[in-house]
Protein backbone atom coordinates (compact mmCIF):
# COMPACT_ATOMS: atom_id res chain seq x y z
CA UNK A 1 0.00 0.00 0.00
CA UNK A 2 1.25 3.64 -0.83
CA UNK A 3 2.44 6.46 1.71
CA UNK A 4 -0.55 8.22 2.87
CA UNK A 5 -0.97 11.96 3.75
CA UNK A 6 -2.86 12.55 6.37
CA UNK A 7 -3.31 16.37 6.49
CA UNK A 8 -0.67 18.03 5.26
CA UNK A 9 0.38 20.46 8.20
CA UNK A 10 3.09 23.13 6.92
CA UNK A 11 2.80 22.64 3.44
CA UNK A 12 1.52 24.70 0.45
CA UNK A 13 -0.21 23.01 -2.27
CA UNK A 14 -0.73 24.43 -5.97
CA UNK A 15 -2.01 22.65 -9.20
CA UNK A 16 0.32 23.39 -12.28
CA UNK A 17 -1.80 22.63 -15.84
CA UNK A 18 1.45 22.30 -18.01
CA UNK A 19 3.41 19.19 -16.06
CA UNK A 20 6.09 19.77 -17.99
CA UNK A 21 7.07 23.15 -16.35
CA UNK A 22 7.10 21.61 -13.30
CA UNK A 23 10.96 21.53 -13.52
CA UNK A 24 11.28 25.40 -14.52
CA UNK A 25 9.01 25.96 -11.24
CA UNK A 26 11.10 24.29 -8.94
CA UNK A 27 14.06 26.54 -10.40
CA UNK A 28 12.16 29.49 -9.95
CA UNK A 29 11.41 28.69 -6.21
CA UNK A 30 15.04 27.71 -6.09
CA UNK A 31 16.37 31.04 -7.27
CA UNK A 32 13.83 32.84 -5.18
CA UNK A 33 15.00 31.34 -2.10
CA UNK A 34 13.25 28.29 -1.11
CA UNK A 35 15.23 25.48 0.46
CA UNK A 36 14.92 22.82 -2.83
CA UNK A 37 14.65 19.87 -0.22
CA UNK A 38 11.16 21.46 0.58
CA UNK A 39 9.69 21.17 -2.53
CA UNK A 40 7.86 18.60 -3.74
CA UNK A 41 6.61 17.29 -7.37
CA UNK A 42 3.47 15.26 -7.46
CA UNK A 43 2.77 13.13 -10.30
CA UNK A 44 0.18 10.58 -11.80
CA UNK A 45 -1.55 7.90 -9.88
CA UNK A 46 0.66 6.71 -7.38
CA UNK A 47 1.31 10.33 -6.07
CA UNK A 48 -2.30 10.81 -6.18
CA UNK A 49 -3.12 7.42 -4.12
CA UNK A 50 -0.86 9.34 -1.19
CA UNK A 51 -3.05 12.22 -0.63
CA UNK A 52 -6.32 9.88 -1.20
CA UNK A 53 -8.57 12.51 -0.56
CA UNK A 54 -11.53 10.28 0.88
CA UNK A 55 -9.49 7.91 2.13
CA UNK A 56 -11.02 5.13 0.28
CA UNK A 57 -7.78 3.56 -0.67
CA UNK A 58 -6.34 3.20 2.66
CA UNK A 59 -8.87 1.69 4.73
CA UNK A 60 -11.84 2.40 7.14
CA UNK A 61 -9.38 4.26 9.41
CA UNK A 62 -8.33 6.94 6.50
CA UNK A 63 -12.03 7.50 5.77
CA UNK A 64 -12.77 7.85 9.49
CA UNK A 65 -10.04 10.39 8.94
CA UNK A 66 -10.89 12.29 6.22
CA UNK A 67 -14.32 12.29 7.48
CA UNK A 68 -13.73 14.03 10.91
CA UNK A 69 -11.22 16.71 8.38
CA UNK A 70 -14.08 17.55 6.26
CA UNK A 71 -15.98 18.02 9.36
CA UNK A 72 -13.65 20.30 10.90
CA UNK A 73 -11.59 21.93 8.37
CA UNK A 74 -13.06 23.95 5.42
CA UNK A 75 -10.21 22.91 3.22
CA UNK A 76 -9.89 19.17 3.66
CA UNK A 77 -11.84 19.00 0.62
CA UNK A 78 -9.14 20.30 -1.14
CA UNK A 79 -6.99 17.22 -0.71
CA UNK A 80 -9.54 15.54 -3.25
CA UNK A 81 -8.88 18.21 -5.58
CA UNK A 82 -5.47 17.76 -5.47
CA UNK A 83 -5.53 13.87 -6.15
CA UNK A 84 -7.84 14.96 -9.30
CA UNK A 85 -5.61 17.35 -10.85
CA UNK A 86 -2.95 14.19 -10.57
CA UNK A 87 -5.87 12.12 -12.31
CA UNK A 88 -5.88 14.07 -14.99
CA UNK A 89 -2.38 14.22 -15.92
CA UNK A 90 -1.77 17.70 -14.03
CA UNK A 91 1.17 18.41 -11.30
CA UNK A 92 0.91 19.22 -7.76
CA UNK A 93 3.52 21.14 -6.34
CA UNK A 94 4.22 20.71 -2.50
CA UNK A 95 6.45 23.54 -0.35
CA UNK A 96 7.31 22.59 2.82
CA UNK A 97 7.17 25.94 4.82
CA UNK A 98 5.88 27.65 8.05
CA UNK A 99 7.62 30.87 7.36
CA UNK A 100 4.71 33.55 6.14
CA UNK A 101 7.31 35.50 4.19
CA UNK A 102 8.76 32.31 2.71
CA UNK A 103 4.79 31.10 1.40
CA UNK A 104 4.24 34.22 0.22
CA UNK A 105 7.09 34.26 -2.02
CA UNK A 106 6.66 30.53 -2.95
CA UNK A 107 2.89 32.01 -3.89
CA UNK A 108 4.54 34.77 -6.09
CA UNK A 109 6.53 32.47 -7.68
CA UNK A 110 3.89 29.98 -8.66
CA UNK A 111 1.57 32.34 -9.84
CA UNK A 112 3.95 33.85 -12.10
CA UNK A 113 4.44 30.23 -13.51
CA UNK A 114 0.46 29.25 -14.02
CA UNK A 115 0.43 27.67 -10.78
CA UNK A 116 -3.67 27.54 -9.45
CA UNK A 117 -5.33 26.08 -6.34
CA UNK A 118 -3.46 27.24 -3.65
CA UNK A 119 -3.18 26.39 -0.11
CA UNK A 120 -1.12 26.80 2.61
CA UNK A 121 -2.24 23.83 5.34
CA UNK A 122 -1.24 25.24 8.39
CA UNK A 123 -1.44 23.81 11.95
CA UNK A 124 -4.59 25.20 13.07
CA UNK A 125 -6.06 27.17 9.79
CA UNK A 126 -5.75 27.11 6.23
CA UNK A 127 -5.17 30.02 3.95
CA UNK A 128 -6.65 29.75 0.38
CA UNK A 129 -4.33 32.17 -1.93
CA UNK A 130 -5.91 31.22 -5.13
CA UNK A 131 -9.13 29.59 -6.44
CA UNK A 132 -8.82 26.56 -8.80
CA UNK A 133 -8.73 27.92 -12.72
CA UNK A 134 -10.37 26.18 -15.54
CA UNK A 135 -13.06 23.21 -15.78
CA UNK A 136 -13.26 21.51 -12.65
CA UNK A 137 -12.70 18.11 -11.79
CA UNK A 138 -15.35 15.48 -11.68
CA UNK A 139 -15.77 15.24 -8.58
CA UNK A 140 -18.93 14.24 -5.83
CA UNK A 141 -21.03 17.48 -4.63
CA UNK A 142 -20.45 16.69 -1.18
CA UNK A 143 -16.06 17.38 -2.14
CA UNK A 144 -16.99 20.82 -3.00
CA UNK A 145 -16.82 24.28 -1.21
Amino acid sequence: MSRYVKYPRGRLYAVLDDPGAASRVVEALVAAGVDAAAIEVLRGDTAADTLDGTGARHGIRARARRAVEFTLMDQAPDIAWYEAALRNGRSVISVRSNDSFLTRRAVEVLRSQGGHFMNHFGRFATEEFDRWRGPEPKLPDYLRR
